[in-house]
Formats: structure tokens, sequence, C-alpha cells
């Protein structure tokens, strides 16, 4: 269990889930990605780089605030940020970083490669925009992030590469 999940506050009184002053929604996978899949493929696309932006931007708030809390040493950061995954359901993640070059992420069952199926293109959005979050953090500036390897795709897990080119 990682230090998420312990500080949530589960306040069935209120009826949220909090971590601090981060408000969390519960909710299954495939109600989340069925709204992609019910989108024509146009509005699909445009639908999940939202979805990423917004991950990126609140997300990113998240980590910031993580980052902050006291992990400001790299390792001891994407420790955090992979337990953090964990214990929001976003699969199990493993970092592979380079100094001031790259962020590889890899995603060991990816609700969003799960809940959607099979799929010619990559669909963990969520991922990828978090990903950007941290890499930015990580190596200092903005970054691009692309996943290389999507679970709906076939592959076994989903593979993340950020970069600050």
């Amino acid at each position: 269990m990682g230090q998420l999940l312990e500080r949530l506050n589960w306040d069935t009184a209120s009826g949220q889930i909090l971590d601090a002053d981060r408000r969390y929604v519960m909710m299954r996978a495939d109600v989340l990605m069925g709204l992609f899949s019910a989108l024509p493929a146009t509005d699909r696309q445009r639908a999940f780089e939202s979805l990423r932006a917004s991950v990126r931007n609140h997300g990113g708030a998240s980590a910031r605030a993580y980052q902050a809390s006291g992990t400001a040493d790299t390792g001891a950061f994407l420790q955090v940020m992979a337990e953090s995954a964990a214990d929001l359901g976003w699969g199990v993640w493993r970092f592979d970083w380079k100094p001031a070059q790259a962020l590889t992420l890899t995603v060991r069952n990816s609700p969003f490669a799960s809940a959607a199926g099979s799929n010619e293109a990559p669909v963990c959005h969520a991922i990828a925009g978090m990903l950007e979050a941290v890499t930015a953090l990580v190596l200092g500036k903005a970054a691009g992030v692309q996943e290389t390897q999507c679970a709906c795709m076939g592959a076994s897990h989903c593979v993340f590469q950020g970069r600050t080119d």
C-alpha cells in the first residue's frame, strides 16, 4: 500500500474521497472508456486529447504536491508516483530514468487498455498526460510523451516514452 492510499479520506458522510484538498472520484474503468468508444472516431481522438491535457494539468498538480512534500529526490519521487498509480487502480508502473534525457514508463495491467478492449491505436491517454507532468518535473522542462506499446493492441503491457526534445 502506498502513501496515497493511507492519506485518502473516505468521507462517506459528505460523499467524497479526499487527499488534502484534492477530490477523487471512484468510477469503473469500463464506464469511462465506454464514453470514448461511443464517440465517432474524430470526436474520440479530440476527447482523448482533452483527457490527456486535463490529467497533465490537474494530475500534474498532484504530482507537484507529492514532490513538494518531501520527495524531491528523483528516485523517491518516481516511487511515490508508481505507488500512487497502483493505489488509484492505474496499473503497476515501473519507471526507467536516464538523467537529463528521457523517462520510460512501463505499465502492467492498465485499466484504460483493459476496459477499451481490442483497438487499432493506443488508448492510455490519461497515463500519457500524467507522464507528461512527471517528466517535466523530473527533467525540468516541458516534455512530450508517446505511448509506443499498448495492451489494447495486443502488447503484454503498455510502454510510454517521455522526452524533452
